[in-house]
């Protein structure tokens, strides 16, 4: 199977060569992803991860996010949601939140990157879905009052609600409170930056 091949950047973020995806997971070497989240007035959505993966499966996380080849621009990276979720969308129909840093250090990896998050104003409905089973098994959202006070960590739990769903076009429905162990573990305060970005700059709510 041939190698991804990604940009590796000092924690500067100048661009200082090029290394496998494997390399950059094993040595810590900073590189770039692409994150893109999908919000409403009312709603923030999380992918389920697939059972398959290798790093955290079955966890709740972004909507869309995957890494930037070196031959690739960041807007390069909207290719993700259509690859995991099937939506058809342009670069022209997401908003640019700007870039932040994660570095996760697991029993498989050490995962330093530098995020370029972007948000997609969903008005589709659970049809709209054609996942990458592979890599995502479900799409679920949660209220975007009650995500913002549970990634401030003003409550315990979130409630979501959603689907997983089956290559064979089945899908079962999922209700239930959740709580950080079910999520990737992000960097603190990052999602509810998210959120707080999508009501204030394109939404124009106020908490």
């Amino acid at each position: 199977m041939e190698q991804e091949i990604v940009k590796v950047f000092n924690e500067q973020h100048e661009e200082i060569g090029t290394a496998t995806r494997s390399e950059v997971h094993e040595k810590g070497l900073w590189h770039e992803t692409f994150h893109c989240w999908l919000v409403n007035e009312d709603y923030i959505y999380f992918q389920v991860r697939s059972s398959q993966k290798k790093d955290y499966p079955g966890l709740l996380d972004i909507t869309a996010a995957g890494h930037l080849l070196a031959v690739e621009t960041v807007e390069s990276g909207i290719r993700e949601v259509k690859e995991e979720l099937g939506l058809q969308i342009d670069v022209q129909d997401v908003v640019k939140m700007g870039m932040t840093s994660c570095s996760i250090v697991s029993e498989n990896m050490i995962d330093n990157e530098f995020c370029h998050v972007y948000i997609y104003p969903f008005e589709h409905d659970w049809n709209s879905f054609a996942l990458q089973y592979e890599e995502v098994s479900g799409v679920v959202r949660a209220r975007l009052n009650e995500a913002e006070a549970f990634f401030l960590g003003e409550t315990t739990t979130l409630n979501i609600e959603g689907y997983e769903y089956f290559p064979d076009g089945q899908r079962v429905k999922i209700v239930r409170p959740v709580g950080t162990a079910q999520f990737v573990p992000y960097r603190e305060l990052y999602v509810a930056h998210v959120i707080k970005f999508a009501r204030e700059k394109i939404f124009n709510q106020t908490s």
